[in-house]
């Protein structure tokens, strides 16, 4: 909104300050995400101002639309989280992604599945290492045609045979990675819909 929008002096300063507070919140995103939520907002303010004019003072008006908003720190987090859940997936940073998965988790967003598969593939991981240095007690165990376990057993009997050997390695490695830039691909169209900032229920 711009100066010209107000009457008020007093009005155009609280809605300033407001929108200062936003882009505080938001400072650590890319400038394209800014702008864009930024303008989200704004525009959500703006049709809120001058569609309430039930309200003849302006700076109640403007009041009333900032407290139905909300405070910028709150309802902004799962926002920032998804956007910055975007900025890892288009650079397939697997470090970024699963942080902001968890930051997404943490501020209610819906990624459990996905976090679950992206648990998986660092066991998958782990298990690679647990091959190198335990090779016996690492792979897919059965024990007189019966499947006994698969990944790290502490405890094996006599007649318990691990059946992969070595190419356990090489099968956990592509899977993986296989895995990764699918789960990736899927994450990224998911977020491509999610990432919108949803302000009209507010």
């Amino acid at each position: 909104m711009k100066r010209s929008n107000f009457d008020s002096v007093e009005a155009y300063k609280i809605y300033v300050k407001y929108i200062e507070q936003v882009n505080n919140e938001i400072s650590m995103l890319p400038q394209n995400d800014i702008i864009d939520i930024m303008n989200e907002i704004d525009s959500h303010i703006y049709e809120s101002f001058i569609c309430n004019k039930s309200i003849a003072g302006e700076e109640e008006r403007i009041t009333t639309v900032i407290h139905n908003l909300g405070e910028p720190k709150f309802y902004l987090k799962p926002v920032i989280a998804e956007r910055q859940l975007r900025q890892a997936i288009n650079k397939y940073n697997i470090v970024g992604i699963l942080k902001g998965v968890l930051a997404t988790l943490l501020t209610g967003g819906q990624y459990v599945t996905v976090s679950i598969v992206y648990l998986f593939m660092l066991l998958g991981g782990f298990l690679v290492i647990a091959k190198i240095f335990y090779p016996a007690k690492t792979g897919l165990f059965v024990e007189d045609g019966n499947f006994i376990g698969f990944g790290y057993l502490y405890k094996i009997n006599a007649k318990t045979v691990e059946l992969l050997g070595y190419w356990l390695i090489p099968a956990l490695i592509i899977s993986c990675v296989i895995f990764y830039f699918f789960m990736t691909f899927i994450l990224k169209r998911i977020v491509r819909i999610r990432t919108k900032l949803k302000l009209k229920s507010r």
